[in-house]
């Protein structure tokens, strides 16, 4: 990356890690800088890889889904930036930081990495302790940073973003996570008289840490014509004609198959007998995406206005924004959307600059 020092630092399990990862220290730094945590999503090399340190290899070599806002908070606002290289095998997508990989339920189909699973085990504390090194580390390199993070992350990324901070909200200022389509992790146990378990709620998560929670900042945004959803349910298959008459699937603006609308333009779901939604992806459980969409609606943007509400009710530092845009073209207004993110951290960092002096 322009202007600035890329260092790899290599997997350490006697500090609680089986990961490598990199560290981007900018050339000019703030003042006082933060360590911003990318959560990427690495592209997949499982097809092409025949053990797991060449897996390990190419995903250290590909920067997976650093974006825009990335690079924005690290090397245009001066904060060194931490990058993960945990691979991404099919079946078990760390990106995610799902219920899987929560519980160390994981299953591999194939046979080449069977027996390197166990490497996954415990992976958000793994992620914790990578943190945590990454920050004494950068004490070798005379960079001082605050002791708690900015994590940052966008789509997949920014689902971990969400579900990192219910598992780990004592090393975390701030979350600045956009394109999170489907559902916001919330640190409520059941809505509507639905439970609401992890990653969507904290039902059975024994240790929840609502004292460190409250102490986060959160922004969160997304495009207001945005139509990704990983909590979308069940559908039948649509099509309509291109301009050469021709049958197409109906696809959304990462390709992903969509359900058609009615005549209101509202989704139309398969409900089973019980008069419940099933999962069309394998991101969220059957339940999972029932839950959602039942309590917090069928269409992702009204889901987003209806999670800032309880993230304001429960009094949260928090800012969700929705721009012009779809999934992908959300950053063609990054100038504004760049000017809100620091508007908010500077007005959370003063108010808790004032906190710090009552």
């Amino acid at each position: 990356m322009k202007d600035s020092k890329m260092i790899k630092i290599n997997e350490n399990p006697n500090y609680g890690f089986n990961f490598p990862f990199s560290l981007v220290i900018p050339k000019v730094l703030n003042e006082n800088p933060s360590l911003v945590v990318a959560c990427t999503l690495p592209r997949c090399f499982t097809d092409s890889s025949n053990s797991f340190d060449e897996l390990i290899d190419k995903t250290m070599n590909d920067l997976g889904s650093v974006d825009p806002m990335h690079e924005h908070l690290s090397l245009e606002n001066g904060n060194p930036m931490f990058i993960p290289c945990v691979p991404n095998i099919k079946e078990i997508r760390p990106g995610f930081l799902g219920k899987n990989v929560l519980y160390n339920n994981l299953q591999v189909d194939n046979n080449t990495f069977i027996k390197d699973v166990s490497k996954y085990y415990n992976l958000a504390d793994q992620y914790k302790s990578m943190i945590e090194y990454a920050i004494e580390y950068l004490k070798s390199e005379n960079v001082f940073v605050d002791d708690k993070v900015i994590v940052s992350g966008y789509s997949e990324g920014a689902k971990f973003a969400s579900h990192f901070s219910l598992l780990h909200p004592e090393i975390i200022k701030c979350v600045v996570s956009g394109g999170t389509g489907g559902c916001i992790s919330m640190p409520i146990s059941e809505l509507d008289g639905y439970d609401l378990p992890y990653p969507i709620g904290i039902s059975d998560l024994a240790n929840f840490d609502m004292d460190s929670f409250r102490k986060i900042n959160f922004f969160y945004y997304m495009g207001l014509s945005d139509k990704v959803d990983s909590a979308i349910p069940s559908f039948k298959t649509s099509y309509n004609l291109d301009e050469n008459g021709n049958k197409v699937e109906l696809v959304d603006e990462c390709r992903n198959p969509i359900p058609p609308v009615d005549e209101n333009g509202n989704p139309i779901f398969i409900i089973d007998s019980n008069g419940n939604y099933t999962a069309e992806f394998n991101l969220f459980s059957d339940n999972d995406v029932n839950t959602i969409n039942k309590t917090l609606g069928i269409i992702t943007q009204d889901r987003f206005v209806k999670q800032f509400e309880i993230f304001k009710g429960l009094g949260l530092k928090c800012d969700f924004k929705m721009y012009p845009g779809n999934h992908i073209t959300i950053f063609d207004n990054k100038d504004r959307l760049f000017k809100d993110v620091d508007n908010f951290i500077r007005e959370t960092r003063n108010k808790n600059d004032q906190n710090l002096l009552k």
